[in-house]
């Protein structure tokens, strides 16, 4: 893929990779259990579009290695990418506490980030134009393709509606292209 830095959306089938986002005026308890997961706008509810900033690592010859952060929203400019333990893909970092936290905390600061790969489905020239055009499996850095799954009962408020989770859990694995490419 982009042998460089650069930030786009991501389309599947299902429409845009977006971010949930409840109202100021939902419960606390309900927000604070959604908002920074990922889903597809198809999917309903209180949700925000979003551009991801993709940091180049490294390639080789079936995938390239990006570091991937949320490139838009002052409450999610910034925040990185993440799987929580049970697979579910959520934005972390985010919001002005979150930030300061994820700045002071030791399991970030020592860890190894976590790094996402991208496996194209077709050859492609390497020019960037025409990168739009070429589909993806997006994986995290344990080989899982990310997939559309609904979470069972008590894993989110808002169950009966897919997240993104790149695990073993069931779910259809999506098929990702870029859209709205900038190259940094």
């Amino acid at each position: 893929m982009i042998n460089s830095n650069f930030t786009a959306e991501l389309h599947c089938k299902y429409g845009q990779v977006v971010i949930a986002d409840t109202s100021i005026l939902t419960p606390f308890f309900v927000s604070n259990d959604q908002d920074g997961w990922l889903s597809t706008e198809q999917s309903g509810g209180d949700f925000k579009r979003v551009a991801f900033s993709f940091e180049f690592l490294r390639s080789d010859a079936t995938r390239s290695y990006y570091k991937i952060s949320c490139d838009q929203h002052w409450d999610y400019s910034g925040s990185r990418l993440g799987r929580n333990n049970n697979g579910w893909l959520g934005l972390y970092g985010t919001h002005i506490v979150g930030r300061i936290i994820d700045t002071v905390n030791p399991v970030t600061l020592l860890s190894e980030p976590d790094h996402w790969k991208i496996e194209t489905l077709q050859p492609w020239d390497g020019d960037p134009a025409s990168a739009e055009s070429i589909p993806f499996y997006l994986r995290d850095s344990f080989g899982h393709r990310v997939a559309h799954s609904t979470p069972s009962q008590g894993t989110f408020t808002m169950v009966n509606k897919p997240f993104l989770n790149a695990s073993s859990l069931p779910g259809e694995v999506l098929e990702f292209k870029f859209r709205n490419i900038q190259l940094a």
